[in-house]
């Protein structure tokens, strides 16, 4: 597969808060696992504490919620980083646009591409809140930097017209989806169970909503699109293929399965891809022009 002029052996990747920030793990995992690409945990500027735990829960077979809150070491730690058999996604965040562009500068240093944050539900100031000015964000960051920048977008109803901003301001790509605010509530006590209160839903509960917004942004700009949201078997890989990514992000169902689950999804596919003859790019969004 090729996305923003960058070669890759499969379309599989680890998508961004999977992975911790430990520079030692990441190169561990991309040597023993080999996916196509890491995505760091989104990095800002200055370190940032998570929220208080918990902030994690399994609440559905498959399905996630999380509110960390972007805790992270701070951008800084990607000089520390070293991949060989993987190519390197860099997320990075901040509550305004000179943070972001100053993370950018540091983070071209290592990253393949650098993928601005402009979605997590889950640290007001951060994510989501800055969905407004993402085409000064990008404007700013492309003129800085010369790897290429895509936008993480969330799974909303203004979706398209974010998207058509950041490409309008010089994205080379977009990641689509985010989790989506979600809230649970412990009915003995009858209070929110995560700390922070309402968390980012993931996993499957999300995939039929990430494969509409793919699909719909495939067809509106095809643009170059890294798909993430749900995808626990290689039909799911295929699906988002069929609707216009390029590359697909693996992330709950890490946390379910663990890392070995790459390996597994990888032969699946080849083996279907074999059984039928076809190449990965026989699929790419076929389902898009039915």
């Amino acid at each position: 597969m090729r996305i923003a002029n960058l070669d890759f052996k499969d379309p599989l990747i680890i998508a961004s808060g999977i992975i911790p920030d430990i520079p030692e793990v990441m190169m561990r995992i991309c040597e023993n696992y080999e996916p196509s690409a890491i995505t760091t945990k989104t990095l800002t500027l200055t370190p940032l504490e998570p929220h208080k735990p918990p902030t994690v829960i399994k609440f559905h077979d498959g399905c996630y919620m999380n509110a960390i809150g972007l805790g992270n070491p701070g951008i800084g730690i990607v000089e520390k980083i070293n991949l060989k058999k993987c190519r390197l996604f860099v997320s990075i965040g901040g509550n305004d646009v000179k943070q972001i562009v100053n993370s950018a500068e540091i983070a071209e240093n290592k990253a393949d591409i650098i993928e601005i944050n402009a979605s997590s539900p889950n640290r007001k100031g951060y994510g989501e809140s800055i969905s407004s000015i993402v085409h000064e964000i990008v404007k700013e960051v492309k003129s800085h930097v010369k790897k290429p920048v895509f936008v993480k977008i969330g799974p909303w109803d203004n979706a398209l017209e974010i998207a058509g901003k950041a490409l309008e301001a010089g994205a080379d790509g977009i990641t689509a989806v985010n989790t989506l605010k979600g809230l649970m509530i412990d009915t003995e006590e009858f209070k929110p169970v995560l700390s922070y209160g309402t968390g980012g839903i993931s996993g499957k509960c999300i995939y039929p909503l990430a494969l509409r917004i793919i699909k719909d942004l495939y067809r509106e700009y095809e643009p170059d699109i890294i798909g993430i949201g749900g995808v626990f078997s290689f039909r799911e890989v295929l699906g988002m293929l069929s609707v216009g990514a390029k590359l697909v992000g693996l992330g709950s169902v890490i946390l379910d399965k663990g890392f070995d689950v790459i390996g597994e999804i990888r032969k699946d596919l080849m083996s279907y891809l074999n059984e039928k003859g076809l190449k990965l790019e026989d699929i790419f969004a076929i389902a898009v022009k039915k």
